[in-house]
């Protein structure tokens, strides 16, 4: 005969609801502002846990397969930061490269006016803050929603002599540590997860059966 996977009645084991056999979960800052809820929810139903202790066994699969979901976010954000930094670097360098060869036009301009080196005196200075904050802004535009300005940012890294590819590939290669760290937290979480629903599939494996008892 098969299993029986009618929902129990949560009132048969003296409880409202099962989510009463967990504590109340608090969001943690840093998570997309009620995202935990739609995904617990869409998870419990595909899990469908019809006993408290499979509630309590579907609710560690689902801490488990959200944590990983949180530590691939913590370890993408820190590949970002790295990017951000080597593209704001090149924007800097290219910038203040400009001004060094735009002081040198100065410099043989003046020289020619027949100017005295002790009279030179720089046009301009370089804005390090200002070639800082364009990079900044060329590091958001390259991983904007929009795929035009995501193209556009992509042409610019480009045109500073750099790949946006061979710019990931060198974040990937100089992985900070605590990248490296998620990394490591991800690969454990996928071996819990495994268990787990190993554990769980054999729980609801050894349901009892749905028959009428049988008098010897």
């Amino acid at each position: 005969m098969p299993n029986d996977i009618s929902p129990r009645d949560p009132g048969r084991f003296g409880l409202e609801s099962f989510a009463q056999v967990l504590p109340e979960r608090d969001p943690i800052t840093g998570e997309d502002p009620g995202s935990f809820d739609g995904f617990h929810e869409g998870m419990m139903r595909s899990l469908a846990p019809l006993t408290p202790y499979e509630c309590v066994i579907a609710e560690n699969l689902v801490a488990i397969e959200w944590e990983l979901l949180q530590h691939r976010r913590m370890r993408d954000a820190c590949l970002r930061q790295t990017i951000r930094g080597a593209i704001r670097d090149a924007v800097v360098a290219q910038r203040k490269a400009a001004h060094e060869d735009a002081l040198d036009v100065a410099w043989d301009r003046f020289i020619e006016d027949g100017g005295d080196e002790d009279d030179w005196e720089e046009p301009v200075t370089f804005d390090g803050e200002a070639a800082e904050r364009a990079g900044d802004d060329l590091a958001t535009r390259a991983i904007s929603h929009d795929r035009d300005v995501q193209a556009t940012a992509y042409a610019e890294i480009a045109e500073l002599g750099q790949d946006p590819v061979e710019v990931m590939s060198a974040a990937y290669r100089d992985f900070p540590s605590p990248a490296k760290r998620h990394d490591a937290q991800i690969l454990d979480l996928e071996r819990r997860r495994r268990d787990v629903k190993r554990d769980y599939d054999a729980l609801q494996a050894a349901r009892p059966l749905d028959g009428a008892v049988i008098e010897g």
